[in-house]
Protein backbone atom coordinates (compact mmCIF):
# COMPACT_ATOMS: atom_id res chain seq x y z
CA UNK A 1 0.00 0.00 0.00
CA UNK A 2 1.38 3.45 -1.08
CA UNK A 3 2.56 5.04 2.28
CA UNK A 4 0.05 8.41 1.91
CA UNK A 5 -2.74 5.64 1.73
CA UNK A 6 -1.37 3.90 4.75
CA UNK A 7 -0.79 6.83 6.93
CA UNK A 8 -4.68 8.35 6.16
CA UNK A 9 -6.36 4.73 6.91
CA UNK A 10 -4.68 4.62 9.95
CA UNK A 11 -5.85 8.31 11.20
CA UNK A 12 -9.33 7.59 9.99
CA UNK A 13 -9.25 4.98 11.76
CA UNK A 14 -7.63 6.15 14.90
CA UNK A 15 -9.91 9.60 14.59
CA UNK A 16 -13.10 6.67 14.48
CA UNK A 17 -12.11 5.15 17.39
CA UNK A 18 -11.48 8.17 19.46
CA UNK A 19 -14.70 9.39 18.38
CA UNK A 20 -16.53 6.38 20.04
CA UNK A 21 -13.75 7.20 23.15
CA UNK A 22 -15.00 10.40 23.41
CA UNK A 23 -18.69 9.88 23.15
CA UNK A 24 -18.51 7.03 25.70
CA UNK A 25 -16.91 8.89 28.32
CA UNK A 26 -19.20 11.82 27.84
CA UNK A 27 -22.54 9.64 27.90
CA UNK A 28 -21.43 6.88 30.30
CA UNK A 29 -19.19 8.57 32.81
CA UNK A 30 -18.72 11.97 33.24
CA UNK A 31 -22.79 13.44 32.20
CA UNK A 32 -23.88 10.55 34.50
CA UNK A 33 -21.64 11.50 37.52
CA UNK A 34 -22.65 15.08 37.81
CA UNK A 35 -26.51 14.22 37.47
CA UNK A 36 -25.63 11.59 40.21
CA UNK A 37 -23.40 14.78 42.54
CA UNK A 38 -23.59 18.01 41.67
CA UNK A 39 -27.28 19.20 41.96
CA UNK A 40 -27.52 20.62 45.03
CA UNK A 41 -30.91 20.26 45.99
CA UNK A 42 -31.01 21.65 49.30
CA UNK A 43 -28.45 25.17 48.59
CA UNK A 44 -29.40 25.54 44.70
CA UNK A 45 -26.79 25.31 42.15
CA UNK A 46 -24.47 23.04 41.70
CA UNK A 47 -22.10 21.16 44.11
CA UNK A 48 -18.41 22.64 43.42
CA UNK A 49 -16.40 21.70 46.60
CA UNK A 50 -16.73 17.90 46.23
CA UNK A 51 -13.91 14.80 46.27
CA UNK A 52 -13.00 12.53 43.25
CA UNK A 53 -15.59 9.98 44.55
CA UNK A 54 -18.47 12.71 44.27
CA UNK A 55 -18.98 13.37 47.63
CA UNK A 56 -20.09 16.58 48.55
CA UNK A 57 -17.39 18.24 51.47
CA UNK A 58 -18.51 21.85 51.62
CA UNK A 59 -22.02 23.75 50.47
CA UNK A 60 -19.53 26.98 50.17
CA UNK A 61 -20.17 27.81 46.16
CA UNK A 62 -17.61 29.37 43.66
CA UNK A 63 -19.44 31.18 41.63
CA UNK A 64 -16.93 30.21 38.68
CA UNK A 65 -17.89 27.18 39.08
CA UNK A 66 -21.57 27.88 38.91
CA UNK A 67 -21.39 29.55 35.17
CA UNK A 68 -19.01 26.61 34.20
CA UNK A 69 -21.46 23.90 35.04
CA UNK A 70 -24.71 26.58 33.45
CA UNK A 71 -22.76 26.39 30.39
CA UNK A 72 -22.06 22.68 30.49
CA UNK A 73 -25.36 21.74 31.14
CA UNK A 74 -27.07 24.23 28.18
CA UNK A 75 -24.26 23.30 25.57
CA UNK A 76 -24.93 19.61 26.38
CA UNK A 77 -28.53 19.96 25.59
CA UNK A 78 -27.71 22.64 22.37
CA UNK A 79 -24.82 20.12 21.08
CA UNK A 80 -25.12 16.40 22.47
CA UNK A 81 -29.30 15.27 22.90
CA UNK A 82 -32.31 17.60 24.01
CA UNK A 83 -32.39 15.46 27.35
CA UNK A 84 -34.62 17.65 29.41
CA UNK A 85 -32.93 16.22 32.61
CA UNK A 86 -29.96 18.17 31.15
CA UNK A 87 -32.02 21.09 30.82
CA UNK A 88 -33.73 21.08 34.23
CA UNK A 89 -30.08 20.99 35.65
CA UNK A 90 -29.27 23.97 33.62
CA UNK A 91 -33.18 25.61 34.92
CA UNK A 92 -31.48 24.86 38.49
CA UNK A 93 -28.11 26.61 38.01
CA UNK A 94 -29.92 29.57 36.42
CA UNK A 95 -32.25 29.82 38.88
CA UNK A 96 -29.43 29.77 41.69
CA UNK A 97 -27.82 32.69 39.96
CA UNK A 98 -30.65 34.72 39.46
CA UNK A 99 -30.65 34.64 43.10
CA UNK A 100 -27.18 34.71 44.48
CA UNK A 101 -23.74 35.95 43.72
CA UNK A 102 -24.30 39.93 42.00
CA UNK A 103 -23.84 43.27 44.09
CA UNK A 104 -25.57 46.67 43.02
CA UNK A 105 -22.83 47.42 41.00
CA UNK A 106 -23.69 43.97 38.85
CA UNK A 107 -20.49 42.43 39.61
CA UNK A 108 -20.47 38.78 40.30
CA UNK A 109 -18.80 37.57 43.31
CA UNK A 110 -16.22 34.76 44.19
CA UNK A 111 -17.29 32.87 47.33
CA UNK A 112 -20.62 32.66 48.86
CA UNK A 113 -21.42 29.98 51.80
CA UNK A 114 -24.01 27.60 51.81
CA UNK A 115 -26.68 30.49 52.34
CA UNK A 116 -25.57 32.64 49.68
CA UNK A 117 -23.59 34.98 52.23
CA UNK A 118 -20.86 36.32 50.27
CA UNK A 119 -17.14 34.84 51.13
CA UNK A 120 -14.77 36.51 49.17
CA UNK A 121 -16.12 39.27 46.79
CA UNK A 122 -14.92 40.64 43.59
CA UNK A 123 -11.81 39.69 43.40
CA UNK A 124 -12.01 37.43 39.76
CA UNK A 125 -13.53 39.00 36.88
CA UNK A 126 -12.79 36.00 35.02
CA UNK A 127 -16.23 34.59 37.54
CA UNK A 128 -18.42 37.62 35.50
CA UNK A 129 -16.99 36.35 32.22
CA UNK A 130 -17.95 32.15 32.75
CA UNK A 131 -21.09 33.66 34.22
CA UNK A 132 -21.97 35.70 30.95
CA UNK A 133 -20.72 32.69 28.84
CA UNK A 134 -22.87 30.38 30.66
CA UNK A 135 -26.31 32.52 30.44
CA UNK A 136 -25.28 32.63 26.35
CA UNK A 137 -25.54 29.37 25.89
CA UNK A 138 -28.38 28.53 28.79
CA UNK A 139 -30.23 31.68 26.54
CA UNK A 140 -29.76 29.25 23.71
CA UNK A 141 -31.00 26.42 24.67
CA UNK A 142 -33.91 27.72 26.66
CA UNK A 143 -35.16 30.88 24.45
CA UNK A 144 -35.02 33.14 28.48
CA UNK A 145 -34.67 36.44 27.18
CA UNK A 146 -33.97 37.50 31.15
CA UNK A 147 -31.22 35.28 30.57
CA UNK A 148 -29.42 36.80 27.78
CA UNK A 149 -30.18 40.27 29.20
CA UNK A 150 -28.46 39.23 31.88
CA UNK A 151 -25.31 38.09 30.10
CA UNK A 152 -25.23 41.17 27.83
CA UNK A 153 -25.50 43.29 31.02
CA UNK A 154 -22.91 41.26 32.28
CA UNK A 155 -20.65 41.13 29.08
CA UNK A 156 -20.95 44.71 29.10
CA UNK A 157 -19.86 46.10 32.43
CA UNK A 158 -17.08 43.28 32.03
CA UNK A 159 -15.82 45.69 28.92
CA UNK A 160 -15.83 48.54 30.70
CA UNK A 161 -13.99 47.23 33.44
CA UNK A 162 -11.17 45.65 31.21
CA UNK A 163 -10.56 48.80 29.47
CA UNK A 164 -9.17 50.23 32.72
CA UNK A 165 -5.95 48.55 33.67
CA UNK A 166 -6.01 47.71 37.54
CA UNK A 167 -9.76 47.96 38.10
CA UNK A 168 -10.17 44.23 38.54
CA UNK A 169 -8.43 41.31 39.63
CA UNK A 170 -7.86 37.65 38.62
CA UNK A 171 -7.95 35.52 41.85
CA UNK A 172 -6.44 33.06 42.23
CA UNK A 173 -4.14 34.36 39.89
CA UNK A 174 -2.27 37.99 40.06
CA UNK A 175 -1.47 40.61 37.73
CA UNK A 176 2.05 41.60 38.41
CA UNK A 177 2.85 45.17 38.32
CA UNK A 178 3.12 47.11 34.75
CA UNK A 179 2.33 43.93 33.38
CA UNK A 180 -0.99 42.41 31.80
CA UNK A 181 -2.09 39.02 31.65
CA UNK A 182 -2.31 36.25 28.96
CA UNK A 183 -5.50 34.96 30.86
CA UNK A 184 -7.60 37.72 30.28
CA UNK A 185 -7.07 37.62 26.11
CA UNK A 186 -7.56 34.24 26.07
CA UNK A 187 -10.81 33.86 28.07
CA UNK A 188 -12.62 36.94 26.31
CA UNK A 189 -11.39 36.58 22.67
CA UNK A 190 -13.55 33.57 22.92
CA UNK A 191 -16.48 34.64 25.30
CA UNK A 192 -17.11 38.37 23.80
CA UNK A 193 -17.11 36.32 20.48
CA UNK A 194 -19.55 33.77 21.75
CA UNK A 195 -21.78 36.20 23.34
CA UNK A 196 -21.63 38.21 19.83
CA UNK A 197 -22.84 35.53 18.01
CA UNK A 198 -25.65 34.16 20.38
CA UNK A 199 -26.66 37.93 20.05
CA UNK A 200 -26.20 38.86 16.83
CA UNK A 201 -23.90 41.55 18.51
CA UNK A 202 -20.62 42.95 16.40
CA UNK A 203 -19.73 44.99 18.61
CA UNK A 204 -19.23 42.12 20.89
CA UNK A 205 -17.97 39.96 18.12
CA UNK A 206 -15.24 42.96 17.55
CA UNK A 207 -14.06 43.24 20.90
CA UNK A 208 -13.40 39.19 20.59
CA UNK A 209 -11.42 40.12 18.09
CA UNK A 210 -9.80 42.65 19.19
CA UNK A 211 -8.16 40.09 21.66
CA UNK A 212 -7.38 37.90 19.26
CA UNK A 213 -5.04 40.28 18.06
CA UNK A 214 -3.39 41.21 21.31
CA UNK A 215 -2.53 37.26 21.79
CA UNK A 216 -0.86 37.31 18.22
CA UNK A 217 1.07 40.28 18.44
CA UNK A 218 1.49 40.94 21.68
CA UNK A 219 1.72 37.66 23.72
CA UNK A 220 3.41 36.05 21.19
CA UNK A 221 6.67 36.26 21.18
CA UNK A 222 8.73 35.78 17.89
CA UNK A 223 12.31 35.39 19.15
CA UNK A 224 10.93 32.97 21.96
CA UNK A 225 8.47 31.66 18.86
CA UNK A 226 6.09 31.26 22.13
CA UNK A 227 3.37 32.52 23.95
CA UNK A 228 3.72 34.27 27.42
CA UNK A 229 1.03 33.90 29.84
CA UNK A 230 2.74 38.47 30.87
CA UNK A 231 4.32 41.05 28.98
CA UNK A 232 4.70 44.52 29.94
CA UNK A 233 2.05 46.80 29.15
CA UNK A 234 3.19 47.63 26.18
CA UNK A 235 3.39 43.84 24.68
CA UNK A 236 7.38 44.22 25.44
CA UNK A 237 9.12 40.77 26.87
CA UNK A 238 10.15 41.46 30.54
CA UNK A 239 12.79 39.45 31.39
CA UNK A 240 11.62 38.88 35.07
CA UNK A 241 10.69 35.34 36.17
CA UNK A 242 6.61 36.28 35.74
CA UNK A 243 7.36 37.52 32.37
CA UNK A 244 9.65 34.50 31.33
CA UNK A 245 6.78 32.19 32.20
CA UNK A 246 4.80 30.17 29.84
CA UNK A 247 1.83 28.24 30.62
CA UNK A 248 1.17 25.57 27.78
CA UNK A 249 -1.84 24.61 28.98
CA UNK A 250 -3.58 28.05 28.87
CA UNK A 251 -1.69 28.38 25.15
CA UNK A 252 -3.39 25.48 23.30
CA UNK A 253 -6.64 26.27 24.92
CA UNK A 254 -6.34 29.58 23.70
CA UNK A 255 -5.16 28.44 20.42
CA UNK A 256 -7.90 26.16 19.65
CA UNK A 257 -10.03 29.41 20.82
CA UNK A 258 -8.64 31.40 18.01
CA UNK A 259 -9.42 28.55 15.57
CA UNK A 260 -12.83 28.54 15.97
CA UNK A 261 -13.19 32.27 16.53
CA UNK A 262 -10.85 32.75 13.02
CA UNK A 263 -13.06 29.90 10.86
CA UNK A 264 -16.33 31.65 11.95
CA UNK A 265 -15.08 35.47 11.15
CA UNK A 266 -13.16 34.13 8.22
CA UNK A 267 -9.87 34.96 9.48
CA UNK A 268 -8.58 31.51 7.63
CA UNK A 269 -5.53 33.02 6.69
CA UNK A 270 -4.10 33.29 11.21
CA UNK A 271 -5.48 29.29 11.41
CA UNK A 272 -1.87 27.94 9.89
CA UNK A 273 0.29 30.08 12.35
CA UNK A 274 -2.09 28.87 14.93
CA UNK A 275 -1.43 24.87 13.92
CA UNK A 276 2.44 25.69 14.16
CA UNK A 277 1.94 26.89 17.73
CA UNK A 278 0.06 24.17 18.88
CA UNK A 279 2.80 22.00 17.55
CA UNK A 280 5.26 24.12 19.36
CA UNK A 281 3.96 24.57 22.84
CA UNK A 282 2.99 20.54 23.02
CA UNK A 283 6.46 19.98 22.41
CA UNK A 284 7.56 22.78 24.95
CA UNK A 285 4.94 20.87 27.67
CA UNK A 286 5.38 17.23 27.22
CA UNK A 287 8.05 15.37 29.84
CA UNK A 288 9.53 13.21 27.98
CA UNK A 289 10.27 11.10 31.42
CA UNK A 290 7.63 10.72 32.78
CA UNK A 291 4.92 11.53 30.19
CA UNK A 292 2.21 14.08 30.00
CA UNK A 293 2.05 17.82 29.81
CA UNK A 294 3.04 19.93 32.48
CA UNK A 295 1.42 23.20 33.96
CA UNK A 296 4.34 25.69 33.21
CA UNK A 297 7.89 26.54 32.54
CA UNK A 298 10.43 29.14 32.34
CA UNK A 299 11.04 29.67 28.29
CA UNK A 300 15.08 30.52 29.15
CA UNK A 301 15.31 27.87 31.12
CA UNK A 302 15.83 29.85 34.23
CA UNK A 303 15.17 29.88 38.38
CA UNK A 304 13.65 30.53 40.27
CA UNK A 305 10.14 29.75 38.30
CA UNK A 306 7.16 32.13 38.90
CA UNK A 307 4.20 29.18 38.70
CA UNK A 308 3.29 27.86 41.16
CA UNK A 309 3.56 23.90 41.10
CA UNK A 310 4.51 24.53 37.64
CA UNK A 311 5.34 20.75 37.01
CA UNK A 312 2.39 18.99 38.02
CA UNK A 313 -0.04 17.79 35.49
CA UNK A 314 -3.40 18.77 35.84
CA UNK A 315 -6.32 17.47 33.57
CA UNK A 316 -7.52 20.29 32.04
CA UNK A 317 -4.34 20.71 30.50
CA UNK A 318 -4.06 17.17 28.66
CA UNK A 319 -7.66 17.81 27.99
CA UNK A 320 -7.33 21.26 26.26
CA UNK A 321 -4.13 19.48 24.16
CA UNK A 322 -5.98 17.17 22.90
CA UNK A 323 -8.68 19.86 21.68
CA UNK A 324 -6.11 21.90 20.12
CA UNK A 325 -4.73 18.64 18.01
CA UNK A 326 -7.59 18.02 16.67
CA UNK A 327 -8.45 21.51 15.98
CA UNK A 328 -4.92 21.22 13.95
CA UNK A 329 -5.56 17.98 12.22
CA UNK A 330 -8.74 19.39 10.71
CA UNK A 331 -6.58 22.36 9.33
CA UNK A 332 -3.30 20.51 8.31
CA UNK A 333 -3.80 16.89 8.00
CA UNK A 334 -0.58 16.02 8.71
CA UNK A 335 0.64 13.28 10.73
CA UNK A 336 2.39 14.75 14.26
CA UNK A 337 -1.51 15.69 15.02
CA UNK A 338 -2.28 12.06 15.12
CA UNK A 339 0.83 11.00 17.00
CA UNK A 340 0.70 13.89 19.81
CA UNK A 341 -2.76 13.62 20.04
CA UNK A 342 -3.03 9.51 20.56
CA UNK A 343 0.34 10.47 22.77
CA UNK A 344 -1.55 12.68 24.92
CA UNK A 345 -5.04 10.56 25.00
CA UNK A 346 -2.90 7.69 26.09
CA UNK A 347 -1.85 9.41 29.21
CA UNK A 348 -5.02 10.74 29.70
CA UNK A 349 -7.07 7.79 30.09
CA UNK A 350 -4.14 5.87 31.38
CA UNK A 351 -3.93 8.40 34.81
CA UNK A 352 -6.79 10.37 35.11
CA UNK A 353 -10.19 8.60 34.87
CA UNK A 354 -11.55 7.05 38.38
CA UNK A 355 -14.34 4.46 38.73
CA UNK A 356 -17.20 6.14 39.67
CA UNK A 357 -17.49 8.47 36.51
CA UNK A 358 -15.03 11.54 36.33
CA UNK A 359 -11.38 12.37 36.05
CA UNK A 360 -8.76 12.98 39.04
CA UNK A 361 -7.55 16.31 38.33
CA UNK A 362 -4.32 17.25 39.62
CA UNK A 363 -1.31 14.88 39.51
CA UNK A 364 2.64 15.80 40.44
CA UNK A 365 5.44 15.20 38.23
CA UNK A 366 5.50 11.71 38.66
CA UNK A 367 1.79 11.53 38.27
CA UNK A 368 0.41 10.80 41.61
CA UNK A 369 -2.76 12.44 42.59
CA UNK A 370 -2.03 15.75 44.45
CA UNK A 371 -4.14 18.96 45.79
CA UNK A 372 -5.17 21.51 43.60
CA UNK A 373 -2.67 24.18 42.86
CA UNK A 374 -5.42 27.11 42.12
CA UNK A 375 -9.22 26.55 43.35
CA UNK A 376 -10.16 23.80 45.89
CA UNK A 377 -13.13 23.05 43.20
CA UNK A 378 -14.60 20.06 40.64
CA UNK A 379 -17.01 21.25 38.43
CA UNK A 380 -18.46 19.78 35.03
CA UNK A 381 -16.02 22.55 32.59
CA UNK A 382 -12.91 21.72 31.05
CA UNK A 383 -13.83 17.71 30.73
CA UNK A 384 -17.29 17.87 29.01
CA UNK A 385 -16.27 20.68 27.43
CA UNK A 386 -13.17 19.19 25.53
CA UNK A 387 -15.43 15.93 24.67
CA UNK A 388 -18.17 18.07 23.11
CA UNK A 389 -15.51 19.78 21.03
CA UNK A 390 -14.30 16.61 20.05
CA UNK A 391 -17.53 15.06 19.35
CA UNK A 392 -18.08 17.31 17.20
CA UNK A 393 -14.76 17.94 15.15
CA UNK A 394 -14.70 14.05 14.70
CA UNK A 395 -18.53 13.85 13.68
CA UNK A 396 -17.31 16.60 11.12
Amino acid sequence: MNTTIELQTNADIFWQQSLQLYKSTLLKDVAPFWMRHGQDFEFGGISNILDEQGKVLSHDKYLWSQGRALWTFSALYNRIEKRQEWLDFAHHIYNYLLHHGRDADGKWMYLLDAQGNVLERDTSIYVDGFVFNGLGEYYAASGNKAALDLALETAANVAKRLAIQGSYEIAPYEIPSGMKTHGIAMIFSFFFYNIGEIADSAEFKKLGLAFTDEILHDFYQPDKNAILEFVNNDGSFSDTPAGRTCVPGHVLEGLWFLISIFERSGRNELIPQCCELIKRHVELAWDAKQGGLILALDIQNQRPLYWKQHDCKPWWVQVEAVVATAYAYKYTQENWCVEWHQRIQEFAFDHYPVPVGEWRQWLDRTGNPMESAALPVKDPFHLPRGLMYLIDLLEK
